[in-house]
Formats: C-alpha cells, sequence, structure tokens
C-alpha cells in the first residue's frame, strides 16, 4: 500500500485492510480505539516479506515453527519459544504450515517513562530469542498468554493491563539477561548526580519549546558539556540532542492525533524553529510526513 496525499485515501485504505498500512517496507501499526496495543493470532501459512515499525513485536509460537529473520540474523521460533523484535530493525517472517503464533505489538514510549529501562536503553535495544527453557522464559510465556486472554475479553481497563505485562516481560529482561553486563561497563552514578540529571531533565520538559543548547543545560546542572554529555547519557540513555528531539517529537505526535492545529502551530507549540526543521526531523524519526501521520491516526 503506498500514501497518498488526501486524508480520506489513506483512511479508506487503512480500514479496509484490516489496519495494515504500509509505505514501502515501513509498516504504520494501528491499534483499537483508545489502545496502544495490538494482537494477531494466525495459523495461516504465510510469509511477511521485509519491514520494519516503531512498535516492539514479540512473537510466541504456540504450534510448529515460525522462521524469522531480522537484520539478516535467521531464527527458527519453536513451540512455546518467543522472539522480541526492537523498533525500527528490519524483520520478515514465514509461517510454515501447520503452525501457529501470536503476534504482539505495542509502542516502546511506555517502557521509555521508566528510568532504569531508560538507563539501559542501548542492552534493551536488541533482539531476545527465548528458547532455552529457562524459569524468565516460562514466566515470560505466563505474561503473554495473560495479555492475550486480557485482550480478548477487551473488559474495562484492559489496554493498561496488557501494557503491565509487556512491563514485567521487560523488567524479567533486565534482571535476568541485562543486569550483570550493565554493571561490568558503567559505575553507577552518586546519588547527588543522579539528583541533578533528574532536575535537568525536569528542566528540558519545562523549556522544550525555547531554543535550548547544550551549553544551556549543562550550565543548569553546573557540568562542563563533557561531562554533562557523558553524564546524562548514563543516567538516560540517550544524547542531549536525542532526549530533546524525542520530547519534542512526543508532543508533536499527540498535538497531530489530539488537534486539528496547523503544521505551523504544531510545529511552533512542540519547540521545531520552523515547519521546514518539523518536517525534516519528523520524517528522519517517524519514515513519513506530519501530514499522513495526523491521516493515519488523527482523531480530527
Amino acid at each position: 500500500m503506498v500514501f497518498t496525499e488526501t486524508e480520506t485515501g489513506i483512511r479508506g485504505k487503512k480500514y479496509q485492510d484490516g489496519f495494515r498500512v504500509m509505505q514501502g517496507k515501513h509498516e504504520f501499526v494501528t491499534y483499537l480505539e483508545n489502545s496502544s496495543f495490538r494482537l494477531w493470532y494466525s495459523d495461516v501459512a504465510w510469509r511477511y516479506e521485509a519491514h520494519m515499525h516503531s512498535a516492539v513485536e514479540i512473537v510466541l509460537t504456540l504450534e510448529g515453527v515460525v522462521e524469522y529473520t531480522v537484520e539478516e540474523r535467521k531464527y527458527q521460533v519453536r513451540k512455546d519459544e518467543i522472539l522480541i523484535v526492537p523498533p525500527d530493525v528490519p524483520h520478515s517472517l514465514d509461517m510454515q504450515h501447520g503452525s501457529s503464533r501470536l503476534l504482539f505489538l505495542f509502542e516502546p514510549e511506555l517502557l521509555e517513562t521508566m528510568r532504569d529501562i531508560r538507563d539501559m536503553a542501548s542492552y534493551f535495544n536488541r533482539t531476545f530469542f527465548l528458547n532455552d527453557g529457562s524459569e524468565t522464559q516460562s514466566r515470560v510465556r505466563e505474561l503473554l498468554l495473560h495479555a492475550a486472554e486480557i485482550y480478548r475479553e477487551q473488559e474495562l481497563m484492559w489496554n493498561t493491563f496488557c501494557n503491565s505485562d509487556m512491563m514485567q516481560i521487560y523488567a524479567l529482561l533486565g534482571q535476568q539477561y541485562l543486569g550483570s553486563s550493565r554493571m561490568s561497563r558503567a559505575k553507577p552514578l552518586s546519588s547527588m548526580e543522579a539528583e541533578i540529571i533528574t532536575a535537568t531533565i525536569a528542566f528540558i520538559n519545562s523549556h522544550y519549546r525555547e531554543n535550548l543548547t547544550l551549553d544551556d543545560v549543562a550550565d543548569f546542572a553546573g557540568f562542563s558539556r563533557y561531562y554533562f554529555s557523558r553524564t546524562f547519557k548514563q543516567q538516560t540513555g540517550y544524547s542531549f540532542k536525542d532526549y530533546l528531539s524525542q520530547k519534542r517529537l512526543q508532543v508533536a505526535t499527540d498535538l497531530l492525533i489530539r488537534t486539528n492545529s496547523s503544521m505551523r502551530d504544531v510545529a511552533l507549540e512542540s519547540g521545531f524553529g520552523s515547519v521546514a526543521t518539523f518536517n525534516r526531523i519528523f520524517r528522519e524519526h517517524k519514515n513519513c510526513t506530519p501530514t499522513q501521520y495526523r491521516a493515519i491516526y488523527g482523531e480530527y
């Protein structure tokens, strides 16, 4: 499916195609109303060609085998095994005859609200293949099946319960696979340094509309440029530039979805100096224009 420039063209194809919207190899995952979690069940032999999307993808094979290729590495995900594909990574999958699987999709922004996950962002941004028969694999499988049950019933607050299960999964992954490697490579920040970075984050979140520079926030923190950059990255998992861009994009996407403000107003309200800069950075991170994004996800 290829985008058209008219909102009705995109929306019409979106719903007709069962919520798969494609632009080249980039997929825009759409969700049920007022949710940020998606579940697909399939027992049909089918091949999905290489594609990528902003959502985290988790597959749990129920029967048979599902073959995945993630960044040219091949995985054979057999019954009760789990593969977790990070966002914005090219991957394809091939369903074999007699196989069935559950495929979960959710946006990573929820994970990024957790400081300990942000602190280990570079470690979480990888493919996890749970096939060792460990207690962690068994527990993650239980959480996925619980999320699937909640999703099917869709009772009040189902979206929150499903995302809560995803948070527990990442907590388990952090404990099982990431703790020792992180501790061996990074010296923990002192409590004072952590408090200063936390205050700096609050400062950025309050002043993102302004023309903030690295010097501005380093001065606020009372650190040199170099020391602040290193300490900020250690605490958040982001460079200052990337964090500021993500904050502005978060505000912009919310405005695109929930308001009918002009692109100029959205750009200025979210801290981008011009519509041209807004469009360029938005395309770099979202692989579409703000207009296309609003046409897919917007409520107006």
